[in-house]
């Protein structure tokens, strides 16, 4: 099938180049496309490829692509995400690159935000909070520093994907690797992390993500939780040099899973909270808390290994915050609340609910 190409092309190069796949996002896309050129900061291009849609996405951009001269529009046959995602890198040509995705709104100062946020700390990748709305209504905040975002990869990804504003160059060096379906996000952080290039998150609200049941997120779950699996395995042994491989294998199934001995992770959470300060501990505490809180229902003793971190932590310093978290995992111990388990699922509808 013939590529269909429609460039608008600018004289000048510009600072930003955003990049944003398309696929079927016919009910969305007008939308998302309207809050990228209502964008306060106006140097950048619009490279925007429909990978192969079915619906009438392409009509959609094609509108949209006469109107504005920052528009670069490629239509061509279905490659997926990964090389969609390559392909755009290739053809940018600003000296930053700024992912979009077809379902979701930018709020208007992002670009500003996260430039001036790029400029100041003199680092490579920067993200933002996240606005959900549609399925899910609640805030998500990211790691701050780079620091924080180093311990967070232990446990998931930095950043919102479709939030991150990195170096042309650092995008075009790694690139995403189709290897890693699914979770191309996941394993490009961890690989930059490991290179030496530096991460930040700014605390404003930088997009509004859109929740529904066609995101590869919902329709391909269990594959993004596998490949994650492997990403999460690399990180832990980049952490952690020393430490067997078999070892870290049961640590991540056990997190996958839910299932194990916070014992077997009381170790390492302890080496590394006497490691990092400031905003990396706390984020490695609520992180470390959600594992033990899956892992509670197993293990009885998940709290009081709860208690043995946060103590080791913030010395004898106790908020409530803590007397509540530490009384959840007594709960789950007691009532074996398993992940996936019936009771576990029930609370999680209840978080829903609570939180739309």
């Amino acid at each position: 099938m013939d590529c269909v190409v429609t460039c608008n092309h600018q004289s000048n190069r510009p600072l930003l180049s955003v990049l944003m796949p398309v696929f079927n996002a016919e009910a969305y896309v007008g939308e998302a496309i309207e809050s990228i050129l209502g964008q306060s900061f106006r140097d950048f291009e619009f490279i925007i490829i429909d990978d192969g849609s079915t619906d009438n996405s392409l009509s959609v951009l094609k509108r949209y692509a006469v109107q504005d001269a920052r528009i670069r529009l490629i239509s061509r046959e279905n490659r997926g995400l990964v090389a969609t995602l390559n392909e755009g890198i290739a053809l940018a040509r600003g000296e930053w690159i700024a992912r979009m995705d077809a379902d979701d709104v930018a709020m208007p100062n992002r670009f500003i935000v996260q430039l001036a946020a790029l400029e100041r700390e003199r680092v490579d990748f920067c993200g933002g909070a996240i606005q959900c709305f549609g399925a899910l209504r609640s805030v998500c905040f990211y790691p701050l520093t780079h620091e924080a975002c180093e311990v967070h990869l232990l446990f998931g990804v930095p950043f919102g994907h479709p939030t991150v504003i990195g170096r042309h160059s650092a995008f075009a060096e790694l690139g995403y690797d189709p290897d890693y379906p699914y979770a191309e996000d996941y394993e490009l952080w961890q690989r930059a992390w490991g290179r030496g290039y530096k991460f930040v998150n700014v605390p404003e609200v930088v997009l509004r993500y859109r929740v529904h049941a066609g995101q590869v997120s919902a329709r391909k779950k269990a594959e993004q939780q596998n490949t994650a699996d492997a990403v999460r395995k690399r990180h832990w042994r980049a952490l952690f040099p020393r430490m067997d491989d078999k070892e870290i294998d049961y640590i991540i199934k056990m997190l996958h899973d839910g299932k194990g001995e916070t014992s077997r992770l009381l170790p390492c959470l302890l080496s590394l909270v006497s490691h990092y300060s400031g905003e990396a501990r706390q984020v490695l505490l609520l992180d470390s808390y959600g594992a033990f809180r899956e892992l509670a229902g197993s293990d009885r003793s998940a709290w009081r290994n709860w208690l043995t971190l946060k103590k080791q932590a913030c010395s004898d310093a106790v908020e409530v915050k803590d007397v509540f978290r530490t009384a959840v995992l007594w709960g789950f111990s007691i009532f074996n609340i398993t992940k996936g388990s019936i009771r576990y699922q029930l609370l999680q509808k209840i978080k829903s609910i609570v939180l739309k």
